[in-house]
């Protein structure tokens, strides 16, 4: 039979104190519900905000699991500042503001979490230093490794589909290394870890590790765009609104979530008590959530490089983050439940951060039935120094509870107790605000001093030279395999890589910029030139910009269409460039004759081109030229 003011738990069968929860392993102890699934998931309350329900999408306690409900909701209100800074700056096409908010926005408010948490004091300093070095320099380094082979991935063939080297090494083999990598500082820390381990201690370095690595690596993707000015009046606003959505909200969020999740597995310990009670179904849920894990970032990558339309990606990048959110909060709620805890005093009242009641010492309150650890050491530490004393005047009657702790009212206002520090949204605003006005002041006024004004011609001596005294080239010619055209191409060389097709030529520049150049035929079926054209770059690059239209293209000395245009790829591990595609088409006999050109944007200059003015911004167009008017159909005389 049970003391006075205790019962028996079904669960853990253990007596404990009365009330709501049981305070040992946290289930319920009324009448379990068919609807709250099985005890050890207790999916009727979070661990860390009981008021919320397991499956409940909440954004500021499954991110910030330390904090108490007032300071959540000053840190959703922090989300949003960051949120509104992110979208003036791409409304005001600021992209070097753009960049600092991106990429420094949420690890800013992460670090005042883990001040204001006072996990920060949890936390040897050192630790903290060393994940913070160790996230900036993977980032960097790994940028620095892999942002060259990536620009070069983006100069894929007009019409080709998506390459299969290209989506196991960009589209899944650079995420998941970002992925390992993002993670090393977490191991580190781990292996030098002395003293005991809590869940939530593992999720704020693994959480910081990655937002480190991923701020750092954005910055470095994206530092580019600092060449582009203070204001971008080139780029479009929906890709610029686009590249916020991915870099300032979708990667940072999927990091922490993914760096937080691999943290708490890191950290977490079983209780001697629970080493075989439910191990199987923990343990699987778990393999389930570090798969569900993995399959996210590899999604990421895969969704980079399936060049779909820019809303769509975003789309598809933000549903991978609510994913990977998902993926948290489950995590982070098995991990205390289940994880091992601080002794049980039930004799001795504590005051309840979550539900603001005064309950007996034990890992989970009886009242709402949050997790003790869902609160910083420091905190739990001064409410046990400082617990609740009872006043003079004795409660009524009705306010007695009995269980919860003998002789102590329910309502910690009865009490003089321990208040915990409240957390105030001007403080969060003025630091946050200060530190995103003075980082992204710094990088604008950096964008305004390294940019280049556009050049100036001054004709002498900025002629260029004249097309004259050049020697003659015998390239080799190719003929379709039908016979229905022929053209000439560039030597295969240390220059150019050339494959050879039944339709064409295609030429991959190994120098300088680099690029893609095509020479190749279509069935018309019917089209003009100009619909060829704008249907093979649509459907090669969604949602790039027109440059202009080539006034009287010749291809094959046969009139026809051509245009210039612009893309900006997006992606969550893309590399912050400009490329430019050039398609020329005509058509004769109902056979559309294309030359095509994809690359890096390179403004010609007095330094750079040939010399004389042009709006073709790409160094392949230099060379391109001599192929364009080589084209011959079937039945054409010979030249």
């Amino acid at each position: 039979m049970s003391a006075p003011g205790m019962v028996e738990c079904q669960v853990c069968k253990v007596d404990v104190p009365a009330g709501v929860y049981c305070g040992l392993c946290g289930v319920p102890l009324a009448e379990h519900k068919s609807g709250d699934g099985p005890h050890w998931l207790r999916a009727r309350a979070f661990s860390a905000a009981p008021g919320q329900r397991l499956l409940s999408p909440a954004l500021t306690s499954s991110l910030f699991p330390h904090l108490p409900p007032r300071s959540r909701q000053v840190f959703l209100m922090g989300l949003g500042l960051l949120g509104a800074a992110l979208t003036v700056a791409t409304v005001l096409r600021m992209p070097a503001a753009l960049i600092a908010i991106a990429s420094l926005g949420l690890p800013l408010l992460f670090a005042l979490y883990l001040r204001e948490s006072g996990v920060s004091r949890d936390i040897p300093r050192s630790t903290l230093a060393l994940t913070v070095t160790l996230g900036i320099a993977l980032g960097v380094g790994w940028v620095l490794l892999t942002g060259a082979a990536l620009a070069r991935a983006y100069g894929v063939p007009l019409g080709a589909g998506i390459a299969g080297d290209r989506i196991l090494r960009d589209g899944i083999g650079v995420p998941v290394g970002s992925m390992l990598l993002m993670l090393v500082p977490a191991l580190v820390a781990r292996f030098a870890w002395r003293g005991n381990r809590e869940s939530l201690d593992g999720y704020a370095i693994g959480a910081l590790g990655a937002l480190t690595f991923t701020a750092a690596a954005t910055l470095t993707r994206l530092a580019p765009q600092f060449t582009t000015g203070m204001i971008n009046r080139v780029r479009p606003l929906d890709g610029l609104l686009v590249e916020a959505g991915i870099r300032g909200i979708a990667m940072p969020l999927t990091a922490a979530a993914v760096g937080g999740l691999i943290g708490t597995a890191l950290w977490f310990t079983r209780p001697p008590s629970k080493v075989l009670k439910n191990r199987g179904f923990v343990r699987g849920v778990l393999v389930l959530i570090a798969l569900a894990v993995i399959a996210v970032y590899a999604s990421l990558g895969v969704v980079d490089v399936a060049r779909i339309p820019q809303l769509l990606q975003l789309a598809l990048h933000l549903t991978l983050t609510g994913m990977a959110l998902f993926a948290l909060r489950i995590g982070l709620h098995l991990a205390l439940l289940h994880e091992a805890q601080d002794e049980i005093r039930a004799d001795e009242p504590i005051l309840c951060l979550e539900c603001d009641h005064v309950v007996p010492d034990a890992p989970f309150c009886a009242n709402c039935g949050a997790a003790m650890h869902a609160s910083s050491r420091r905190s739990r530490r001064a409410r046990r120094d400082d617990r609740p004393i009872r006043l003079a005047e004795e409660p009524a009657a009705e306010e007695i509870v009995v269980g919860l702790a003998p002789g102590y009212s329910l309502h910690s206002g009865t009490f003089e107790t321990f208040q915990q520090p409240k957390t105030s949204f001007r403080h969060v605003a003025l630091v946050l605000g200060i530190a995103i006005v003075v980082l992204a002041g710094g990088l604008v006024g950096l964008s305004g001093v390294i940019s280049k004004p556009a050049p100036k011609y001054i004709c002498p001596p900025d002629c260029g030279s004249p097309p004259m005294n050049r020697a003659v080239e015998i390239n080799p010619r190719f003929t379709s395999s039908d016979g229905a055209f022929s053209v000439s191409y560039p030597v295969e060389n240390a220059a150019y890589e050339v494959a050879k097709h039944d339709n064409g030529v295609t030429a991959v520049l190994q120098a300088g910029d680099g690029g893609t150049m095509q020479l190749f035929s279509r069935p018309a079926e019917g089209r003009s030139p100009r619909e060829i054209a704008v249907d093979l770059v649509n459907k090669t690059f969604p949602d790039t910009k027109t440059a202009y239209e080539i006034p009287n293209t010749m291809v094959g000395y046969q009139p026809g269409y051509g245009l210039v245009a612009d893309l900006w790829p997006q992606g969550a591990m893309s590399s912050s460039t400009r490329m430019r595609v050039i398609v020329m088409v005509a058509v004769k006999n109902d056979l559309a004759l294309i030359a095509g050109a994809v690359g890096p944007y390179r403004a010609f200059g007095p330094d750079f081109g040939s010399g004389k003015p042009s709006a073709a911004n790409l160094q392949l167009a230099l060379d391109m030229g001599k192929y364009v008017n080589s084209f011959s159909w079937r039945g054409d005389p010979p030249r």
